[in-house]
């Protein structure tokens, strides 16, 4: 058998089908990449390895007996630790979460293990998904560079081929950023697309969840697993779901690809701008008809997501924040008192604000299919980082490395990143995909036409095979 991990889940999940491949022996791989590589990344905080060779051998045996399976069959995922996992706390990165065990899984948990997915464990994140870094895990391209955030561990772990599926959530962009560090696919799906029911909330009206693969293929598999109206979520959106795969092999011939220089394009370091002007001039001979665009009231989205993030971060967190704050690490207690220091009055206009952005995108969309920038205007800083360089301005790192991603919270669009190259020091850059709420198969078609044409998805970070001893 080829070596799981340098398997996609749709691979892994062909041959669970077929008999080709057992689902012990899958699961027993990852198992033993996680123990020889994750001490140097620390991407995990639970690998629940006896509840996942028990699940791997339930699968065995219905594949032997010939009972049907699901579409990601014996195929391992990890979650990120904001998501309930029945039997284990979640403890979201902080010391102040209870550690009590979650009496049942989240649906989205649930339904991955539906489609015959296994649970090998929990990955980090930043606290309460407050931030961008992620600590103390390290990036697998280079490991003094952060991994992104919040969702840093399902990032480096699915770069890693630790999982080839990893759940993650999205804010402000914490499911594209570390997949952008991190070289690797994640989708944040159109608001309300996924359930949200049993993953702590950082910010209800600009929370998603979603899944980090290695490939587009696979993150769409994933999302139609994951997608959905949940009843028992107030902010699930009752809307069908199509078959997000239908489209895969579209092509882009035809479709008008806009690009707004303004914002999305006028701060980038000089690799990722390279990086994404290949992107576009990839697409553009695959067919594609590039459009120069102007996003209205996009300039807007960085306020909008600090008040109201901050705002609604302060109310869930009112009682603990207030009985122990000595257990919130000092960024997430700024961002906490920030939130409590804005009025009714600014929290109602930055709510009205997101109207003026979402009439924008509305207006761009009526002149193109998709909208393209990169994922984020730099790459992966050093660990510890708390500053960097946004064009010519010295920032904080959570508002550079959101910066392009947040418009697509502020208006609940889809939004898919995909690997799109490197730059000189070898790290990796990110290409999004955004377009209209509800047609993220037209996102996959998109990026899937620009990983058929390029090998950068395939990339596997030095890290991931020197700590093994093995080349993939």
């Amino acid at each position: 058998m080829i070596d799981p991990t340098a398997m996609t889940a749709a691979e892994i999940n062909r041959g669970v089908e077929t008999g080709e491949y057992d689902p012990v022996e899958i699961v027993d791989a990852y198992l033993d990449r996680i123990t020889a590589v994750d001490p140097s990344l620390e991407s995990f905080v639970i690998v629940t390895a006896d509840e996942a060779r028990a699940e791997a051998v339930v699968h065995r045996e219905a594949v032997r007996s010939g009972v049907p399976g699901g579409p990601l069959r014996g195929v391992p995922f990890a979650i990120k630790d904001l998501y309930d996992a029945a039997g284990h706390p979640t403890r979201s990165g902080s010391l102040a979460s209870s550690e009590v065990p979650a009496t049942e899984d989240a649906p989205t948990v649930s339904a991955l293990r539906d489609a015959g997915a296994i649970l090998i464990g929990k990955t980090t994140t930043h606290e309460y998904a407050y931030g961008v870094t992620t600590p103390p895990t390290k990036n697998p391209w280079q490991l003094d560079r952060v991994p992104g955030g919040s969702s840093g561990g399902s990032g480096a772990a699915v770069a890693a081929r630790l999982a080839p599926i990893a759940m993650g959530t999205d804010t402000g962009g914490s499911i594209r950023i570390p997949a952008a560090l991190c070289g690797v696919t994640g989708i944040k799906a159109t608001y309300g697309r996924v359930s949200k029911r049993g993953v702590t909330v950082l910010s209800w009206t600009l929370d998603h969840a979603g899944p980090l693969t290695t490939t587009v293929a696979d993150a769409a598999r994933t999302l139609g697993v994951l997608a959905g109206h949940d009843s028992s979520d107030p902010y699930s959106a009752a809307v069908a779901v199509p078959d997000f795969g239908a489209m895969l092999d579209r092509g882009v011939d035809g479709l008008r690809l806009g690009i707004s220089d303004t914002y999305f394009c006028d701060r980038l370091e000089p690799g990722v701008a390279a990086a994404f002007e290949n992107a576009v001039r990839e697409l553009e001979r695959a067919g594609a008809i590039i459009v120069p665009v102007a996003f209205t009231g996009v300039e807007l989205c960085p306020d909008i997501v600090d008040v109201v993030a901050s705002v609604e971060a302060a109310s869930f967190h009112r009682s603990r924040a207030t009985e122990r704050p000595d257990l919130f690490g000092p960024d997430v207690v700024d961002a906490l008192r920030a939130g409590n220091l804005h009025s009714g009055v600014a929290y109602v206009d930055a709510q009205r604000a997101r109207s003026v952005v979402t009439a924008g995108m509305n207006a761009m969309f009526g002149t193109v299919d998709v909208l393209l920038s990169p994922t984020i205007a730099g790459t992966a800083p050093l660990l510890d980082s708390t500053r960097t360089v946004l064009g010519d301005n010295e920032i904080g790192v959570l508002n550079s490395l959101n910066a392009l991603t947040v418009p697509a919270n502020v208006t609940g669009m889809p939004a898919l990143t995909v690997p799109a190259g490197f730059d000189d020091a070898g790290l990796p850059v990110g290409l999004q995909i955004m377009t209209p709420p509800f047609q993220e198969a037209l996102a996959f078609a998109v990026g899937q036409a620009f990983q058929s044409r390029t090998d950068f998805a395939t990339a596997v970070p030095d890290t991931a095979y020197t700590l093994t001893g093995e080349l993939l």
